[in-house]
């Protein structure tokens, strides 16, 4: 059975009460990575009424009373001035299994990771594991607090489930951003079959169609982000496919490792 040690719970407080995102479950190592994707949720969802899991999987070289120290730290510093709730809970076994375990025990509505160098290969492949959960994934050099332009990159098949928009499309009418509609195409002549199921959820959120034609699907999406100053790369793991993307395990590890900011994975 995994040891789970609950360090700290806060009482519950008064915010804007919203239906996305009630529970954010954080994976932390107590690097500079986690602090900042700390930083970032605080921020970002500061008039949001959410809860905050924060877990660490135990290395079998680290010392609980480290650890238990390391995190005294971190919220001093971090989650207590954040005024935000929370609560912390260790145990060993293999990172990502124990990711996915809590995923199914505390069925959160978001999972967000910070990411550092190359631990966005590994964390790109690990997202199709973690498939239940849409997965936000923050570089540890990404220190903006406000999100006001979101790119969803759509690869123009119809959508089978328009429910797994709503994370975006709530998240983008709490933040008042724009959300642009980014269609890479290698060619002029593709049909959109996913503009109706996109215009159902988009009535009440500003947005604009996007089109651009380039071979590098990768580096048009880059060039946008940075043209455009996107504070948030959306993409959908299912369903790709139509336009012949990349598949998904290559296109989102290859999107994680080198966006500069922050990328929402749909499920």
């Amino acid at each position: 059975m995994p040891m789970r040690y609950t360090l700290v719970s806060l009482d519950s407080y008064d915010k804007v009460n919203l239906t996305i995102m009630k529970k954010i479950l954080i994976p932390i190592d107590l690097s500079g990575a986690s602090e900042n994707a700390i930083d970032f949720v605080s921020d970002v969802f500061g008039d949001i009424r959410a809860d905050l899991h924060l877990i660490h999987v135990k290395e079998e070289n680290e010392k609980l009373d480290d650890i238990k120290t390391a995190f005294t730290a971190l919220e001093n510093n971090k989650l207590i001035p954040a005024g935000v709730k929370y609560n912390f809970e260790i145990f060993p076994g293999n990172l990502l299994d124990e990711i996915q375990t809590t995923i199914n025990t505390e069925m959160p509505d978001l999972l967000v990771m910070g990411t550092r160098g190359a631990s966005g290969s590994k964390l790109s492949k690990a997202l199709i594991k973690l498939s239940n959960c849409p997965v936000m994934l923050i570089p540890d050099n990404y220190h903006e607090t406000k999100i006001k332009r979101i790119a969803y990159a759509n690869d123009f098949k119809d959508i089978k489930d328009s429910t797994v928009l709503k994370p975006l499309l709530e998240l983008s009418q709490a933040m008042k951003a724009k959300v642009y509609l980014l269609h890479i195409n290698r060619d002029n002549n593709v049909q959109d079959h996913a503009e109706a199921s996109l215009e159902y959820y988009l009535d009440y959120v500003n947005h604009e169609y996007v089109c651009i034609t380039s071979e590098d699907i990768e580096q048009a999406i880059m060039d946008f982000i940075r043209e455009k100053k996107i504070d948030l790369l959306t993409v959908l793991l299912r369903d790709h496919g139509s336009n012949n993307l990349s598949s998904e395990g290559r296109l989102v590890k290859d999107l994680v490792r080198h966006s500069n900011v922050p990328v929402l994975n749909l499920v």
